[in-house]
């Protein structure tokens, strides 16, 4: 099978890779699409740790790696597997280890996998993980039924939260970020009310969700929160927790991965078949894994939200030489 693999910063390439051997309990998928992690994938090209910027992964990168986000069909099933059949349509709800799904096939735990209605498309259903990440995020904030909630940051994750704040009952969402091409984005969705951070004004809310992680817009979601605040995005930077915060009681907590099972399984299904929750709108583009590089810049960009692959065609163009990113050719090229 065909799969990618990053070998250095900026530098990947198309390799060849012996089909995985199931092991008991493991199902053998076939990827028919995988989407990129913005933060995932930026910082792997960029030769930055995802937990520590001042460190640099180790190279090359485990083969499919960091690719995670996936939708596919069961192919083959091992020993012990009663969950699946061959024809099931699956996404994954969790990493693979220890490689990664920028591949055409893959072997995973049973627990790590959804299967999927014939309601859902793979277009809806190739982000799960993510969804179900940012789910258990927002029940970290309780009951929303009533309850106004700020989201900070209009990235996949952002994008997400305010729409499933709002199916489960929040009295006002608001979304924030920066950009405002980004704002402009999910404006014309029409999936919530979103404005520019610095226009907040004197707004206050219940809740605050941070999809950034930046120090510098989980301050500013304290200053808008009276009660509670959760930090999803990976943390950059110190955090001053004002005194008159401790006075009013507000609560300030990481995101608190926690295990998932059937009946989070039917919560992520219900959003989407009979909630009406879009996650199609976080796949705007499609690239093929020969501009794997390119698709990267369009995240760092911000031109993208999700770049997604189609690993059964998608490896047909890019052949089996080596590929780099734009930024990497014009180190070794100036002219």
């Amino acid at each position: 099978m065909k799969a990618l693999q990053i070998v250095g910063a900026g530098q990947f390439r198309i390799v060849d890779e012996e089909m995985p051997d199931l092991q008991d309990h493991q199902v053998l998928v076939e990827i028919q699409m995988v989407s990129t992690c913005p933060r995932w994938d930026m910082n792997m090209m960029a030769g930055r740790d995802m937990f520590n910027y001042d460190e640099a992964p180790e190279y090359p990168l485990p083969i499919g790696f960091p690719g995670h986000e996936m939708a596919g069909v069961v192919k083959a099933v091992g020993p012990g597997v009663y969950r699946f059949a061959v024809g099931d349509r699956v996404a994954a709800l969790e990493h693979i280890v220890p490689k990664g799904a920028y591949a055409q096939f893959a072997a995973y735990r049973e627990e790590e996998l959804i299967k999927l209605p014939d309601s859902i498309t793979l277009k809806q259903a190739v982000s799960f993980e993510l969804l179900k990440c940012v789910v258990i995020g927002l029940m970290q904030l309780g009951d929303l039924r009533g309850k106004s909630l700020l989201v900070s940051g209009l990235g996949p994750a952002g994008i997400l939260a305010v729409q499933v704040a709002r199916l489960w009952g929040a009295s006002r969402v608001v979304g924030i970020d920066l950009s405002e091409s980004r704002i402009q984005y999910v404006r014309n969705l029409g999936i919530g009310t979103v404005m520019h951070a610095n226009e907040l004004q004197d707004l206050r809310f219940e809740l605050g969700y941070d999809c950034v992680g930046a120090a510098s817009s989980i301050q500013n979601v304290l200053s808008h929160v009276n009660e509670h605040v959760v930090i999803f995005g990976v943390l950059r930077g110190d955090i001053t927790y004002h005194e008159n915060l401790w006075a009013r009681g507000t609560k300030l907590e990481s995101y608190k991965y926690r295990p998932v099972g059937p009946r989070d399984h039917q919560l992520l299904i219900d959003l989407v078949v009979n909630k009406g929750l879009n996650t199609e709108c976080l796949q705007t583009h499609h690239a093929s894994f020969a501009d794997y590089g390119q698709a990267v810049e369009l995240l760092n960009r911000q031109e993208a939200i999700k770049v997604f692959f189609c690993p059964q065609t998608d490896f047909l163009s890019a052949g089996d030489h080596p590929g780099q990113s734009a930024a990497a050719a014009a180190k070794e090229d100036p002219a």
